[in-house]
């Protein structure tokens, strides 16, 4: 490695256990800000509501584990790489309640990625977008169930959505935050148990040992905190026989994702395009380039200085990438929703990392691995950087 400005590793990290203003000068609100205002002022009106009807609620008696045989989990963030990383979570509900029934309430983007995931047994898409129609799939999925126990992880912010979804489940126990990192949940009246969750001293913790410390408490703990997906038979039946051509011509097949919704998570599309060339050239590699409804800017660049054969998956489901990804040796990927899809995935992960910090928000295995620029600064990474270690990894493999 040549630069000083990256740390490169394997992901495990440790269990951590006045009014004179004239008219020229007045700020118009945009139609887009009053509708947030009335949104914000819906909310208040709610709030005060739901905080009467529950005023005279008395403390629940004790936790009782042994009786839980229905379950809630309100995970309805909008970001994959939150969702996969509740993941963790879930394992540890499952493996302490083996017996009960799982419901997972998801937004639209993470509902076809949990859908089939092994820890759960219902899936309900909401979307929040399409309120009315959401609640009715609610009321549907609610009917008959009795639920036990209603848990809202919280780690990057408090929702208030998740929150009353969790006090209309009815469920007997319903465990949330109190707090995040210091600031107070207004609606922490909707649970029966609310946990301070703080991690201003402990700002690095990953996101995975984030969602767990809600449950801590409860004695509900895992030992397993890597990410799957739980890929279907007919998935992967598909994906191997669209690789399988791939796989008799080459040696390894690498994939390389070049996007990112973030533009400072971009690592520069000709540098993936360099590296790619190299890899194709010096492993007998076949490319497979990934592309996301944001990408078509940065894959352009890329498809336009690669010197090698290469296979474009686009505008592809996102289990159909999944199970594409499952079949690579190695997949280079920016800090994006692919890089955690992969981290799910039997694929060795390459991610490269600018901003934001890795050992809060990279795949966790020994299988995964991440390049992160010590500055912050994504362009300070160099392509042989990457080149040797991809390099590495692909030396590590015992595949044909």
């Amino acid at each position: 490695m040549r630069s000083s400005k990256t740390s490169l590793q394997s992901h495990l990290p440790k269990n951590p256990h006045k009014n004179n203003r004239s008219l020229s000068n007045t700020v118009v609100p945009s139609f887009g800000h009053s509708l947030y205002s009335i949104e914000d002022s819906f909310k208040g009106v709610v709030v005060r509501m739901l905080r009467a009807l529950v005023r005279h609620q008395h403390e629940h008696e004790r936790f009782d584990s042994s009786s839980v045989k229905n379950i809630l989990v309100v995970r309805q963030h909008d970001q994959l790489g939150d969702m996969l990383c509740t993941v963790p979570l879930l394992r540890a509900l499952r493996q302490h309640f083996p017996a009960a029934t799982l419901t997972l309430v998801t937004s639209p983007v993470s509902y076809s990625i949990m859908l089939y995931h092994p820890c759960v047994d219902d899936v309900v898409n909401y979307d929040k977008s399409r309120l009315l129609s959401s609640l009715r799939v609610l009321a549907r999925a609610f009917r008959g169930k009795k639920f036990d126990l209603a848990i809202v992880p919280a780690t990057v912010s408090i929702s208030f959505t998740s929150n009353v979804i969790a006090l209309l489940s009815g469920a007997k126990w319903r465990i949330g935050p109190k707090s995040l990192n210091g600031v107070s949940n207004a609606s922490a009246y909707c649970f029966t148990t609310a946990v301070d969750l703080d991690w201003n001293n402990d700002a690095r913790k990953h996101q995975t040992w984030r969602n767990l410390d809600l449950v801590r408490p409860f004695t509900i703990e895992t030992d397993d905190v890597t990410c799957t997906i739980g890929l279907t038979d007919d998935e992967r039946k598909t994906a191997t026989t669209l690789l399988a051509p791939l796989h008799k011509r080459f040696r390894y097949l690498i994939g390389i994702h070049p996007g990112a919704g973030k533009i400072a998570n971009r690592w520069d599309a000709e540098h993936f395009a360099s590296v790619a060339n190299r890899i194709s050239k010096e492993y007998h590699a076949g490319i497979v380039v990934t592309s996301g409804p944001m990408d078509r800017e940065p894959v352009e660049r890329m498809l336009a200085r690669l010197e090698c054969e290469y296979l474009l998956v686009d505008h592809r489901p996102i289990r159909e990438v999944a199970a594409i990804l499952d079949g690579l040796d190695l997949y280079l990927t920016n800090d994006t929703g692919t890089m955690h899809i992969s981290g799910a995935t039997a694929t060795n992960v390459l991610a490269i990392f600018g901003p934001t910090d890795p050992l809060q928000w990279a795949p966790i295995g020994q299988k995964n691995h991440y390049i992160s620029a010590k500055d912050g600064d994504i362009a300070s990474i160099i392509e042989d950087e990457v080149f040797d270690m991809a390099g590495l990894i692909l030396q590590g493999l015992h595949r044909r």
